[in-house]
């Protein structure tokens, strides 16, 4: 992309930017990513969907996961691109889903922390938990970096996100690990076994992945629907035990509207269908 081709779109720059990246095996065409378009739009903000479903698609997961890194570099240039053109580094923000997470963070990091904030959406674990945080994203990748955690369990259990803190703010919904509306532990393999005998690949592919999607689906529904007021946790065992109920420290908003002075550990309940 040159200076030309901006120029000659819709952009604005004296609005704030969002990205929205995707994860493995999908697309800037896939639906999740077109709702979220579709309810930004409504904030006048320039929107950059980000396709780099060449890199990023099955069944090699390992090798999408390398790839990470180089689409993030093309971000960071990208963004040094639009700076040339008046936008203000910390109008920038770049959100992620899975890989797409890491993906955002390898941008910011590529910034030095400049981009003015950078939203993980069940950052990918598989690869990236337990590695320095120079290699994933990490709450220095940006001036604030908030983390939604909807799958946040081993991949040998079904996990495809992470259970690490790793933003400034890390909300867990329901605990972060089995979403309402999803099938929990036993059913997700029972329904997916079931979907498989008879044939049904689609189904099955829909319901091993519907906790780490959801991420994307709060996200969307808090931009104009719902705020997912979200209470400061010591730990999620506090939570589990029925604790972390009030907002006498300090609550914040899970998703679009969360505040930047957000830190810690965020927890909440949602509902099992849209907006949650």
């Amino acid at each position: 992309m040159n200076v030309t081709f901006v120029k000659n779109s819709n952009f604005n720059a004296q609005r704030p930017t969002k990205f929205i990246i995707h994860g493995y095996d999908a697309s800037a065409s896939d639906k999740w990513v077109q709702d979220m378009v579709k309810e930004m739009l409504t904030q006048n903000v320039n929107i950059i969907a980000v396709d780099w479903k060449q890199g990023a698609q099955g069944p090699n997961f390992f090798q999408a996961t390398a790839n990470t890194r180089v689409v993030g570099n093309y971000i960071a240039t990208l963004i040094l691109l639009l700076e040339k053109l008046g936008v203000p580094m910390s109008a920038v923000h770049v959100i992620g889903h899975s890989l797409g997470a890491q993906i955002a963070g390898y941008a910011g990091h590529g910034l030095d922390g400049r981009l003015g904030r950078i939203t993980g959406l069940d950052p990918a674990g598989p690869n990236f938990e337990t590695y320095d945080k120079l290699v994933k994203l990490d709450r220095d990748d940006a001036l604030f970096v908030d983390v939604i955690h909807t799958n946040a369990k081993p991949i040998v259990l079904g996990g495809l996100g992470t259970a690490e803190m790793c933003g400034d703010a890390d909300f867990f919904p329901n605990g972060g690990v089995e979403m309402p509306g999803c099938a929990d532990g036993v059913s997700l393999v029972l329904k997916t076994l079931g979907d498989l005998f008879t044939g049904q690949l689609k189904d099955a592919s829909d319901t091993i992945v519907c906790n780490h999607m959801r991420a994307t689906s709060y996200y969307t529904a808090s931009i104009r629907n719902n705020p997912f007021v979200a209470y400061p946790c010591a730990s999620l065992s506090e939570y589990k035990s029925g604790h972390c109920t009030s907002c006498a420290k300090g609550c914040s908003n899970m998703g679009y509207h969360a505040s930047s002075n957000s830190t810690g550990l965020y927890v909440l309940n949602t509902g099992s269908t849209y907006p949650y």
